[in-house]
C-alpha cells in the first residue's frame, strides 16, 4: 500500500516537469519568431502650403469727354420797317327810314293767354318747410269743398297725429275726381292694393311713423269713398283736388 503512494507522486511530477518544458519551449519559439517579422514603420507625408496668387483689379472707367456745344448760328439782320398808312374807316351804314302804313297801326300784337297750371298726377306725397296752400285753378272744386272733402277722409283716418305734433311734415294728396264721388287711378276704392303706385317714393321710405302715416291715408281715401260732393255745376269731370295739411296741426 506504502509503496503505490510515491509511484503516483512520481509520475505527476514528471508530467508536471514535461509540461513546463512544452511551455518553456513554446514561448521562446515565439519570441525568436517575433525578431524575425520586421517593424512597420508609418511614413510621414510633408504637404506643402501654396498662398494663393493676388487676383489684379479691374482697371477703372475712364469717364467720356464732355460733349462739345455747337456753336450759335448768327441772326440776320432785321429787315427795315415799312410804314404803311392806316386803312380810311368804314362809312356808317344807313338804315332805311320805315314809315308807318296804315294796317300795321291798327293791327296789334295777340294777347298771350296765361298758362295753365301743369296739374300734379294723383298721388300722396310729403314735404317738410313752411305750410302754404294755393288756391283752386279753373275748373277744379272750391276751398271750401276741398276742406269739406278733408274732413270725410279724416273721419276714416286710423292715425296717431299726436307723434307729429309740432313737426314740419306737410302730407299732400294730389286727387282726381269722379262726379259719383270716386277717385280716379290707384287711390280708387276698388282698385288693388298699391302703395308703389299711389305714394310717391313709397320702396325707399324707411320704416317708421312716416311710412304709417302715408299707408293708413291711403286706406282712409279708399274708405271715404265715395265722397260727399256738391250739387253739380254742369261743368266737365273729373275735377282735380288737391288736399295738403300738417297733420301734427289735427
Amino acid at each position: 500500500m506504502h509503496s503505490v503512494m510515491p509511484d503516483r507522486r512520481l509520475m505527476a511530477a514528471l508530467a508536471l516537469s514535461a509540461l513546463l518544458h512544452v511551455l518553456v519551449t513554446l514561448i521562446l519559439q515565439i519570441e525568436s519568431l517575433s525578431a524575425l517579422i520586421p517593424e512597420r514603420t508609418e511614413r510621414s507625408m510633408e504637404v506643402e502650403v501654396i498662398p494663393e496668387p493676388l487676383k489684379p483689379e479691374p482697371p477703372k472707367p475712364v469717364a467720356p469727354p464732355p460733349p462739345q456745344e455747337p456753336p450759335l448760328p448768327e441772326t440776320p439782320p432785321e429787315a427795315p420797317k415799312v410804314q404803311t398808312a392806316p386803312p380810311p374807316p368804314p362809312l356808317p351804314i344807313q338804315r332805311p327810314q320805315l314809315q308807318p302804313a296804315p294796317l300795321a297801326e291798327k293791327s296789334k300784337a295777340p294777347k298771350s293767354e296765361p298758362a295753365k297750371p301743369a296739374l300734379q298726377s294723383p298721388g300722396l306725397s310729403t314735404d317738410t318747410g313752411t305750410f302754404t296752400r294755393s288756391a283752386p285753378a279753373a275748373g277744379e272744386l272750391s276751398q271750401n269743398i276741398q276742406d269739406k272733402v278733408l274732413a270725410q277722409v279724416v273721419r276714416m283716418w286710423h292715425f296717431n297725429s299726436a307723434a307729429l305734433r309740432g313737426s314740419d311734415i306737410i302730407l299732400s294728396a294730389s286727387l282726381l275726381v269722379n262726379r259719383d264721388g270716386t277717385l280716379s287711378g290707384p287711390m280708387h276704392k276698388d282698385a288693388p292694393w298699391n302703395p308703389d303706385a299711389a305714394i310717391r317714393g313709397y320702396s325707399r321710405l324707411p320704416e317708421g311713423t312716416t311710412k304709417q302715416m302715408m299707408e293708413t291715408f291711403l286706406v282712409a281715401l279708399r274708405m271715404a269713398q265715395p265722397l260727399q260732393l256738391p250739387p253739380d255745376d254742369g261743368k266737365p269731370w273729373p275735377r282735380h283736388m288737391m288736399l295738403r295739411f300738417k297733420p301734427g296741426d289735427l
